[in-house]
């Protein structure tokens, strides 16, 4: 519980807003084979948005996502899951439920199998609904960072939240969150990046505004700075585009 609070009261500290992210978020990736994909997709939207809906309605889960990657590649995940808890009586009920359905899923009428990923994180920077406004399109870029938890939370706070909310204002970003594992090792991504643009419009226009954005910064020393030394800060891993099938 130690890294979680630690984070939290680092962004505090540094001026974070009050954010619809809970105070604990569990991420799952899904990766299943290329035939499989038309019967994973079936399954999160029958099975597990419902078993989902349930739980918000009943307060035993504060937000969820359901993202399905818009291509094959097997590399990576088919779907990713996003829950956010208020509390730990929600994180327990979610615990109830993987125990009985492991993923929220009954794999066994799947004919395929599937791997799942369950990562532990907390959102430490955000902006904009976690919904993403209708009909978000999602990129989720992962990370792998190469000093302390706090060092890195400071970065992505001088260097890639003026960026985020320099593409919402532009008006191709309609949200944004950033999370970090609360217990990393051995994982796929010590941090990650969701972004939900502006439908398609607003995802055709991401390298020109970040082009622009990054031109914008250039004057703020800090922030130079920063884009100076980040590739001794992390590396970008590949990132996915994904549709959002389900989320409240």
């Amino acid at each position: 519980m130690w890294f979680g609070a630690l984070l939290i009261l680092l962004f505090v500290s540094l001026g974070a807003k009050a954010s619809e992210c809970g105070s604990q978020s569990l991420i799952i990736s899904y990766r299943t084979t290329p035939a499989g994909r038309p019967g994973l997709l079936g399954a999160l939207r029958t099975r597990l948005a419902p078993r989902l809906e349930k739980l918000r309605a009943r307060d035993a889960l504060s937000h969820y996502r359901i993202l399905f990657s818009r291509f094959v590649d097997s590399q990576t995940w088919d779907a990713l899951v996003i829950l956010e808890f208020r509390n730990d009586a929600q994180s327990t009920a979610w615990r109830h439920v993987d125990q009985k359905t492991p993923g929220g899923i009954d794999t066994k009428n799947l004919a395929t199998s599937l791997a799942l990923e369950s990562t532990v994180s907390d959102c430490v920077g955000h902006g904009g609904p976690l919904s993403g406004n209708p009909d978000p399109v999602y990129m989720a870029i992962p990370y792998d960072y190469f000093v302390s938890p706090a060092e890195y939370a400071a970065y992505a706070r001088a260097y890639v939240e003026p960026q985020t909310n320099g593409w919402m204002n532009a008006g191709a970003l309609n949200a944004y969150q950033l999370y970090m594992a609360r217990y990393p090792a051995g994982r796929s991504w010590m941090s990650l990046l969701l972004l939900a643009y502006h439908g398609d419009a607003g995802l055709n226009e991401r390298n020109a505004v970040v082009a622009a954005t990054r031109k914008s910064l250039a004057t703020n020393p800090e922030w130079t700075a920063r884009a100076q030394g980040k590739q001794h800060i992390r590396a970008e891993k590949a990132a996915m585009i994904a549709d959002m099938i389900a989320g409240q």
